[in-house]
């Protein structure tokens, strides 16, 4: 098995099974371990299957000789932070993201807090290809429970603010997916002086990610017009995640909270803020918009682990994408949905400035996203469709195209940015009748 976007993932019962987690934490385990680590941090999120495959790895890992520290249910940022305070540790979370109930998958994290390698991912995907052969008795790992996992993550959330900002006399509605974050959201936000309202706040093992807002964002205007808050936030499965609106349902994107908290590090002086990193899928609206200020714009490829590895390798603080991974490095390695929902709050008030302020500043280029499901996802990769997209590109210069198949499910996706809605439509159209 390969290493995708963001690390394994696929169906609990046929991909991402016990026998699988096994191999894999005995060989992650075995690697790691050569590389000087002694010991590993598990979180998981909600999904039923959790408990079956944390059980497995757990196991993987112990007879490698590796340590185990089981966090319990936790979102994946707490999980990069506990790794980079803990010495000599390696991090795991067992999570399929957004992904429904059914799926999960693995990801990791090395001492810093940061997704691996890619040369680390190739190590061990090798490995895999071995048959396991524990440690001698004497050599066997022991296991742990980490009871204060969430507090201190809560504590360090709040202490990036420095105590200069309250959210005394806010009401802020909650999306947690049913995911890592049910409790420690409304904690975070209700321990700053917020009243909460929360929605998908009670995982059953099954509902994760079901009905939420930031996989279904016109679920905003339904809870606008049902409840009455300042602001609302919507986070994924893992917790990694974020969306945000304002009491009428407008949406703040990824790329809307990347704008404004790099307007507030340029405007207050912070270290690193004349340039940022986003992604092939950033609007370029956004880029024209921080150009303005004098911000520049890397991108990469989709993914946070290579925002992240764009921004070390350019000594950068800030980056983000689209879909609400926004990373940070002052105060995490990782996407970090808490950290970033509380820095933007505190971002648009010394801004003194709003949601809608913010987007009427954007020129946003008419931009399309499409998933196809798919059988073979590998007909991207194919000559004739290679050709046919750059024939393509060749035909509308001036537009932005990207084709390119799911690292974490069975689908195409497909990404049309144009100076018109009416030639994004006809790219997007073309592109359609090529993958169907």
């Amino acid at each position: 098995m390969k290493f995708g976007t963001d690390g394994f993932r696929g169906p609990s019962d046929t991909k991402i099974t016990p026998d699988f987690c096994l191999s894999l934490g005995f060989h992650a385990g075995s690697v790691i371990k050569e590389k000087g680590y002694d010991s590993v941090i598990i979180g998981k999120d909600t999904r039923v299957s959790g408990y079956m495959l944390e059980a497995a790895l757990e196991a993987g890992f112990i007879s490698a000789g590796i340590d185990v520290k089981l966090a319990g249910p936790i979102p994946t940022p707490a999980v990069s932070f506990l790794t980079a305070t803990y010495a000599g540790q390696f991090g795991v979370v067992i999570s399929a993201s957004h992904n429904p109930y059914y799926d999960n998958g693995i990801k990791f994290f090395n001492r810093y807090g940061r997704k691996i390698s890619q040369e680390l991912e190739l190590e061990i995907e090798d490995r895999l290809q071995n048959p396991n052969e524990p440690v001698k008795a004497k050599e066997l790992g022991k296991a742990f429970r980490i009871d204060s996992a969430s507090g201190r993550y809560v504590e360090y959330c709040k202490s990036t603010l420095k105590g200069n900002y309250s959210l005394q006399n806010k009401t802020i509605l909650v999306d947690a997916a049913n995911g890592a974050n049910y409790k420690i959201t409304p904690m975070l936000l209700r321990e700053l002086g917020a009243r909460t309202i929360n929605v998908n706040c009670n995982p059953d093992g099954f509902n994760i990610n079901e009905n939420s807002a930031v996989l279904n964002q016109k679920l905003f205007a339904e809870y606008a017009k049902n409840h009455k808050f300042d602001f609302c936030v919507a986070v994924d499965g893992d917790g990694d995640r974020i969306v945000l609106s304002d009491n009428k349902g407008l949406i703040f994107s990824g790329d809307d909270i990347l704008y404004a908290l790099a307007s507030r590090n340029k405007m207050i002086g912070k270290p690193k803020s004349d340039k940022v990193v986003g992604t092939t899928m950033s609007n370029q609206g956004v880029v024209e918009a921080l150009s303005k200020q004098g911000i520049s714009f890397l991108r990469t490829n989709v993914g946070d682990k290579y925002i992240s590895r764009e921004l070390v390798k350019h000594d950068l603080n800030l980056g983000a994408e689209p879909s609400g991974h926004v990373i940070q490095r002052e105060f995490s390695e990782s996407g970090d949905a808490n950290i970033a929902l509380i820095q933007t709050l505190a971002a648009l008030q010394e801004l003194d400035t709003t949601i809608a302020e913010i987007k009427d500043n954007i020129d946003y280029k008419p931009l399309s996203l499409k998933n196809f499901s798919v059988s073979n996802v590998e007909v991207v990769e194919s000559e004739i469709f290679i050709k046919s997209i750059e024939k393509l590109k060749k035909n509308h210069p001036e537009a932005r195209i990207s084709v390119r198949k799911s690292g974490t499910e069975p689908k195409i996706r497909a990404m049309v940015e144009a100076e018109t809605e009416k030639e994004k439509d006809s790219i997007l159209s073309e592109i359609e009748t090529l993958i169907t």
